[in-house]
């Protein structure tokens, strides 16, 4: 049925249109299915419960940036050309480079888990704690430190796959595969809901959270030959190709840690998990705009990789800020709907959320207007001035929740979470204008480049 659906529309719509149509709807549902799942787990947990779940979630979203380790990029960068080329054995040292690279990666969080272990439970007796990790009583604490784990796991081998499908072009098994994880989580977690008669409990949410990637592997592996992964190698060119992937990988993984520090910080500087429910109830909605900005981002990236000159960007801008002031001056009345739908969906307990999300409802408008600068950097190959400006966003971010926090909680976390990308931005606007002006970025940052 889905098979004749797709050879009609290919009568009328070029197949390569219909590839790029298809995909962008998979992963425009991935990314919803998240928000669902999201906006179920914030309405069926207590307000505590949400706050110690959006805790793990934070922690989940770090550990995942370590054990993607950049690969995410790099794959596609070297493995379509070997691909293309029909270069067998070089895809099978590639992908036991990258395999060998994500156990270190694995071996590193399982070192950060059993640390937090060690902390959750002798903390108090060694009067030592880092401030990293939430501490927490519950004696399910302990397994959903391995749930954590393993959800980081999954979500980076979900990753991991993807640039595998993508380098293969293989867009058909990708288009039907991404929607899995997301769809089996929300099953799982309306099976928990039902089965305990209508009782959820954190330890339920990330199971879900963690199997629906697990579970999706198994739909990837029936698709997709895994015979490639288990070919003879050679030592020395996978050596040759771990250290020509760190290299390459350095700076975008750094850009990718800093990015998520800076959007997780307050999350993970929270302490009271009241203050953390009310700070992600305010936070959820705002996932809406961060899928308009995937969205944007996926169509101005590919015109912008075909300009050569600082020319050829400034006239681009001059038009795309037009329609982005416009996009902008129509998503404001949305600040009234989260009026209401806040206290309509997650409960009464949630009021002080809607003084949250006025504060940082104006930050993520401001996301909008900076993101086609970000972009910009990715299509004119700048990882290091990616990464700079990422660090200094995580920095303010750092600080400012550093002193707010203490003194004002879940408010000061609000406040932070509006100021503390100034930094990064003000960053951005310096580099394009002297890029605008001189057709070069600053030479010192160059210098940095070079090295």
């Amino acid at each position: 049925m889905i098979q004749y659906f797709i050879q009609q529309l290919e009568k009328f719509i070029p197949i390569k249109i219909l590839r790029v149509g298809f995909l962008f709807l998979s992963r425009s549902f991935h990314s919803l299915s998240s928000l669902i799942f999201s906006f179920i787990v914030g309405r069926l947990l207590t307000l505590e419960e949400h706050g110690l779940y959006s805790q793990y979630l934070a922690r989940i979203v770090v550990f995942q940036a370590i054990l993607e380790v950049g690969l995410q990029y790099s794959m596609i960068r070297y493995l379509s050309p070997a691909i293309t080329k029909n270069k067998i054995n070089e895809i099978s040292y590639l992908l036991r480079a990258s395999l060998r690279i994500k156990f270190y990666a694995i071996l590193l969080v399982l070192l950060i888990c059993l640390y937090w272990m060690v902390e959750n439970f002798y903390g108090n007796v060694w009067n030592f704690h880092t401030g990293l990790f939430p501490i927490i009583a519950s004696p399910f604490h302990l397994t959903n430190i391995w749930l954590v784990f393993l959800s980081a796991i999954g979500m980076s081998f979900f990753s991991y796959f993807d640039a595998i499908l993508v380098s293969h072009k293989n867009y058909k098994i990708l288009t039907f595969w991404i929607p899995i994880t997301g769809t089996t989580r929300i099953i799982l977690l309306l099976i928990f809901f039902f089965w305990n008669k209508g009782v959820l409990q954190i330890n339920h949410v990330l199971f879900c959270f963690m199997a629906g990637t697990f579970i999706s592997w198994i739909f990837y592996f029936f698709a997709f030959d895994a015979r490639i992964f288990l070919l003879p190698i050679q030592r020395k060119r996978v050596r040759y190709w771990i250290n020509r992937l760190l290299k390459y990988n350095q700076w975008i993984m750094l850009a990718s840690f800093f990015a998520i520090l800076s959007d997780w910080m307050e999350i993970l500087m929270l302490k009271n998990q009241s203050d953390a429910g009310i700070f992600n109830a305010a936070r959820i909605p705002m996932q809406g705009i961060v899928i308009l900005l995937t969205t944007m981002q996926s169509f101005i990236m590919p015109t912008m990789s075909q300009f050569t000159t600082s020319i050829e960007y400034k006239n681009y801008f001059k038009k795309l800020y037009i329609y982005i002031i416009l996009l902008i001056l129509l998503l404001i009345p949305l600040i009234f709907i989260g009026n209401w739908f806040i206290p309509f969906w997650f409960g009464e307990e949630y009021y002080q959320s809607l003084y949250v999300f006025w504060i940082i409802f104006p930050s993520f408008l401001l996301r909008i207007l900076f993101a086609p600068l970000g972009t910009a950097l990715f299509t004119l190959d700048q990882p290091v001035l990616i990464a700079i400006e990422a660090a200094l966003r995580m920095m303010g971010s750092f600080i400012l929740n550093f002193f707010l926090i203490p003194e004002y909680g879940v408010m000061g976390a609000a406040v932070s979470s509006l100021f503390s990308q100034f930094l990064g931005w003000f960053f951005l606007i310096y580099l394009f204008y002297y890029y605008f002006k001189f057709d070069k970025f600053p030479p010192f940052l160059e210098k940095i480049k070079a090295k």
